[in-house]
């Protein structure tokens, strides 16, 4: 696909819930072979360990590679230091942060969390990826009252009524795009609510970023919307 591609979703390190090759050498190469010109990422060393030492392996690799764009994450739910990693995280010049609640056991609309948006993520206008599984209508409340652009990564088909109605209502709502399987999601979306709203992502390397690319590519929408999708969008949130 031609044009500039800014993968929203990406990680590397150590996967401990099945057997996959994670490795930052392996994310570089998949990058170079499908033509990714720069990646969110993550170190999986923050959602299942330590947030601290996960966030020092992303921006040390953000620092090695260029095209590798730190996200941060802290767990609630471990509370020491949550705030002040935060802000250090903001202080680095980090523009996402992601969160993982389902494997970490809590939830967005907990008191930690609130604690969080309200007193740091929120005056910093950083961009929020949550995933889908905390239900759209859940995020979307959570987003209304805030100008922070919030990403809702990880859905289904399934939940794409749901998301187009909450994206109507919620303007800073957007959606990621790695699990949205149906053939026409692209051209509806761009009906409903407009494709200015989605930003690429593969989940890579957990997932083909193959199969990613393909959705958009074969999509009937014009090629300037395809554009927005796979690139402009996520430099227009994150300042880029």
């Amino acid at each position: 696909m031609a044009g500039e591609i800014i993968d929203a979703n990406t990680l590397f390190g150590f996967w401990p819930k099945r057997k996959a090759d994670i490795a930052l050498e392996t994310l570089l190469h998949l990058m170079a072979e499908k033509g990714i010109d720069s990646a969110c990422t993550l170190s999986a060393r923050g959602i299942f360990y330590d947030f601290v030492e996960g966030n020092r392996e992303t921006l040390a690799a953000a620092r090695a590679y260029p095209q590798l764009l730190p996200v941060g994450t802290v767990n609630p739910c471990h509370w020491l230091g949550c705030l002040d990693e935060a802000r250090w995280l903001v202080e680095q010049g980090v523009r996402l942060f992601r969160f993982f609640p389902q494997s970490q056991d809590w939830t967005i609309d907990q008191a930690p969390f609130r604690k969080l948006l309200d007193e740091v993520l929120a005056p910093a206008g950083v961009a929020l990826m949550i995933p889908a599984g905390m239900g759209f209508t859940a995020i979307a409340r959570m987003a209304t009252g805030i100008a922070n652009p919030v990403i809702v990564e990880s859905f289904r088909y399934a939940s794409l009524a749901e998301a187009v109605v909450v994206m109507q209502e919620v303007p800073n709502l957007y959606v990621e795009t790695h699990l949205i399987n149906s053939p026409n999601w692209v051209e509806l979306i761009k009906v409903e609510v407009g494709l200015e709203r989605v930003v690429f992502g593969s989940n890579a390397p957990l997932a083909y970023i193959a199969a990613a690319t393909a959705q958009i590519e074969y999509a009937q929408v014009p090629a300037a919307d395809k554009a927005l999708i796979m690139g402009g969008n996520l430099r227009r949130l994150l300042g880029l």
